[in-house]
């Protein structure tokens, strides 16, 4: 009789998968997309590994305001970008070892924080590919008697919401076959609009500031089936949208130590995004559908972000290096008792990062033409167990100058990682006698993902 209550047990800890991996992106409700989601901007910094806090042209309303004081000219700079998002995924199944005798069981297989590792079972591949504005910003030097003072408005799309993910799940150790199919879809972007200033403190010492305002739509889809031969059949989707709404600053310094060396740093403020959120869904359970929708409105609250940057110029060679330091623990969810409740997990599975970029310019003057090249470091904010192989990258790129007033600039940017989610189960217990309580284990399963992302950024700039 023990044969038909695993299968039936089976089916539910299936069931409880399905609907568990519909959050698969926030694991175990915890991951918030906006947070470590740069997507870049400005096809120069790009090109040279998003290097951009000492960088001098448009997009510096965004990289470090203080930088708006080197613009000679009245600027108006345009970009595109175009991304191919990759992601491979295998599950692996980690059970513990049924045990009858009501003692402790022990683990059969184990994940790979634990030192051991099961051969991936099932795996799927996906892919998608999107085009859009990237940035637009005008550049206005103000006359003044001495040193400089230059107003800057724009918008950039630094943060994509663009992902997507597959599952297929097979589990042939019940009595008839469990089979599991997901996919996940999302898209969407959080717009960057800035109005800034910078003014010249001494010769040698520039100062800037900015203000940002901040929307978009975060659009989350999920389609997943559950077939288990004539048992059960599930079937079900989810629908959410999610609008952006929030402000704060950023402030700046640019010091120039000598003709070849420059500092920078720069401040952004705590950024507060009021979120509205609108769900729809829906669930066929053997034909008998169930039709859900709801609405709620919470604050995404992110922290501080510390910036830094050095540049160098040698003659017609020029190298940058940038940083970025954010202590993701401190994000935390508010203005709604339904969401702060996750706040104390967001502590414990998010970490401090430090985002590293180097690169480089070479300018061949005779021929208007400037080669760039960098890399970067952007870990991912989550603890390192749940990490395979931290994010970084290269990026390369050329510019134009065309008539002395034109500038075009392309570049290329690569970036992967790896990383998995861990979703746990509670014990499982036949409890259809009282007096012969059954354990049967935990149930756990990994999803192992391999992501890539191919980048490319067009931005024109025509100085008046």
């Amino acid at each position: 009789m023990k044969q038909p209550i695993q299968l039936a047990i089976k089916i539910l800890i299936c069931f409880v998968l399905i609907t568990s991996v519909s959050s698969a992106e926030y694991i175990e409700q915890v991951e918030e997309i906006t947070a470590g989601n740069f997507f870049g901007y400005g096809a120069r910094q790009m090109a040279m590994g998003g290097a951009g806090i000492m960088a001098i042209d448009g997009a510096a309303l965004f990289y470090n305001p203080a930088n708006l004081a080197r613009i000679p000219r009245i600027e108006f700079n345009f970009g595109l970008s175009n991304q191919k998002y990759t992601n491979k995924s295998s599950v692996r199944p980690i059970r513990r070892e049924v045990d009858y005798s009501g003692a402790v069981p022990r683990d059969s297989t184990l994940s790979p924080r634990f030192g051991g590792y099961l051969p991936a079972l099932n795996s799927a591949e996906n892919s998608k590919t999107n085009t859009r504005i990237n940035s637009a910003i005008l550049t206005i030097p103000y006359p003044t008697y001495r040193g400089s003072m230059v107003v800057s408005v724009g918008m950039t799309k630094g943060v994509s919401f663009d992902r997507l993910f597959r599952l297929n799940h097979i589990d042939t150790s019940a009595a008839g076959d469990i089979i599991a199919l997901g996919n996940e879809f999302q898209s969407g972007a959080l717009t960057q609009w800035g109005a800034g200033i910078g003014i010249d403190l001494s010769p040698r010492i520039a100062f800037g500031g900015a203000l940002y305002l901040y929307t978009g739509k975060h659009n989350y889809n999920w389609e997943y089936a559950l077939d288990s031969l004539d048992v059960l059949s599930y079937q079900a989707e989810d629908l959410i949208v999610d609008t952006y709404l929030g402000y704060n600053l950023k402030m700046g310094l640019s010091i120039r130590l000598n003709y070849a060396l420059a500092l920078g740093i720069a401040v952004e403020t705590p950024l507060t995004l009021n979120v509205e959120e609108e769900y729809n869904g829906y669930e066929i359970i053997n034909n008998a559908l169930f039709s859900y929708s709801d609405y709620t409105e919470y604050e995404v609250k992110k922290p501080f972000v510390l910036s830094g940057g050095i540049s160098a110029q040698f003659n017609n060679t020029s190298l940058m290096a940038d940083f970025d330091y954010t202590d993701w623990s401190q994000l935390e969810y508010g203005d709604n008792p339904n969401m702060e409740i996750y706040n104390d997990n967001i502590k414990s599975y998010y970490i401090d990062v430090v985002r590293f970029r180097l690169g480089g310019e070479y300018v061949f003057p005779e021929l208007g033409l400037s080669a760039r090249a960098g890399y970067f470091s952007d870990p991912l904010p989550i603890k390192n167990s749940f990490v395979n192989n931290n994010r970084n990258g290269f990026t390369f790129g050329l510019g134009i100058l065309v008539d002395q007033v034109m500038t075009i600039d392309v570049a290329f940017v690569h970036g992967s990682y790896e990383r998995n989610s861990d979703f746990f189960y509670s014990e499982m217990y036949d409890e259809s006698n009282p007096d012969d309580i059954i354990y049967l284990g935990d149930h756990n399963l990994i999803v192992d993902e391999e992501i890539s992302y191919n980048r490319l950024f067009l931005t024109a700039a025509y100085r008046f």
